[in-house]
């Protein structure tokens, strides 16, 4: 049988597997600004994804349509997270610097559709390719740190890069409540375009040059085969599916609930999201320490459980703007310490395929959340907050028993790269 062409460890091109420490370590000392550009490329892209959440009522008046129409273009376009599998080759075959630069061009291009045609469905449009980029961009990113950084220091880089996540909230949210309060709702749009087309210039002008790295990438057909020999990467699709299902109910809602309940304005409710993006810093930060010291599947569990508890809790405490906050900022801390506690717990499920693994985990969060985001509103309207309540509390104690049940770490077998990648394959 001949050697396979891919290593079983990383996926990676075998020559180019060999190569890679040495690329590590030369280009580590580079990556200040790339790293920045980056991180404010995703921020962008982050922003243009989480933005839609606390604003939709304010969108749904903009553009005269309803609420729950609006949620659909949300449920729409969170299906684009299933396409995470047809663009990893992507980067393999034509470098990651013009893959990363072309996405952020793209995202001006797709952000400036609103003003060529306003309305919702250059709204729905451009939320759309907002998503299908971020697909593109997210695991590029991840690949291009992977190459330029040695394993040792990775962490503290990738770290870097997902703090954009939460700033998304924490400064984009206020940000853009300004904005559509100012200038009117495509200004946001606007403005997210402008920001990536700068960090594109950026990347241009600072990012090394990263030539492709085959031009045989590894086959579509090849994940298929991995999950049928792995079963625990289907729990672990239910589990994130559930989680993420359980927590969009809630948040697809939470800015309609707040606008009714205590009249906030736009400036007020951007204010409010950016509390929520504190916790969620908080979360990061507390799930890196927690989980090195005191196991992985215990914090996660731990987590979800209290989160669940909250999500039940949310609608009978928060009865005034002051606890409904702090509730909110709960929710969303467990969540998050639940969600980045159990990504390092995801990828030592099959070791020998993470890639794999994480596409088909992606995919899995973005059905969740496009059953969250057309589920939720549709609860609300025929209810009111306590039903959401209820159903996100169940759903994650679901999620969580998941978890604690089928997804757990591969043994510690010692395999070489041709032993794993011949089982794998």
């Amino acid at each position: 049988m001949p050697a396979p062409a891919f290593c079983g460890v990383c996926l990676e091109p075998r020559r180019v597997c060999v190569r890679l420490s040495r690329v590590q370590e030369k280009n580590a000392h580079s990556l200040t600004l790339p790293v920045l550009a980056l991180t404010l490329g995703r921020w962008c892209l982050n922003t243009g994804t989480r933005m839609v959440y606390p604003f939709l009522p304010a969108f749904s008046r903009a553009l005269n349509i309803s609420l729950l129409q609006a949620s659909r273009l949300v449920a729409v376009r969170s299906f684009a997270g299933i396409l995470s599998p047809l663009f990893g080759p992507l980067s393999e075959q034509h470098g990651r610097r013009p893959i990363l630069i072309l996405c952020l061009i793209a995202l001006n291009a797709s952000s400036l559709l609103v003003l060529v045609a306003p309305g919702p469905a250059a709204f729905g449009i451009a939320l759309i390719l907002i998503a299908l980029i971020k697909v593109i961009y997210d695991p590029t990113l991840q690949a291009y740190i992977g190459d330029a950084v040695p394993y040792a220091s990775r962490g503290r880089i990738i770290s870097i890069t997902e703090i954009s996540w939460s700033a998304a909230l924490l400064v984009g949210a206020p940000l853009v409540g300004w904005l559509i309060g100012w200038l009117g709702w495509q200004a946001p749009f606007v403005g997210l375009g402008l920001g990536g087309l700068l960090a594109g210039i950026i990347l241009w002008r600072v990012m090394p040059p990263t030539p492709p790295r085959t031009t045989a990438a590894p086959r579509l057909s090849d994940v298929g085969r991995v999950v049928r020999r792995h079963p625990v990467i289907l729990a672990a699709a239910a589990y994130t599916l559930l989680l993420m299902l359980a927590n969009d109910i809630i948040f697809i809602v939470y800015g309609d609930w707040m606008e009714r309940a205590f009249g906030l304005s736009l400036g007020t409710l951007g204010l409010a999201s950016g509390i929520i993006g504190g916790s969620e810093i908080l979360g990061e930060l507390s799930a890196g320490w927690a989980v090195d010291r005191f196991g992985k599947r215990p914090v996660v569990i731990s987590a979800g459980v209290a989160g669940a508890l909250v999500y039940a809790l949310l609608p009978l405490l928060g009865v005034s703007l002051t606890t409904a906050l702090v509730m909110l900022a709960l929710t969303f801390y467990f969540f998050e310490v639940t969600v980045v506690g159990g990504i390092p717990l995801l990828t030592e499920l099959v070791p020998q395929a993470r890639g794999i693994v994480m596409s088909t985990i992606m995919a899995a969060a973005a059905v969740g959340r496009a059953l969250g985001a057309w589920l939720g509103p549709q609860i609300w309207l025929r209810g009111d907050l306590r039903a959401n309540g209820i159903t996100s509390a169940a759903l994650a104690l679901l999620a969580i028993l998941v978890l604690a049940r089928w997804v757990r770490e591969a043994p510690d077998n010692s395999h070489d790269s041709q032993t794993s990648s011949r089982k794998l394959f």
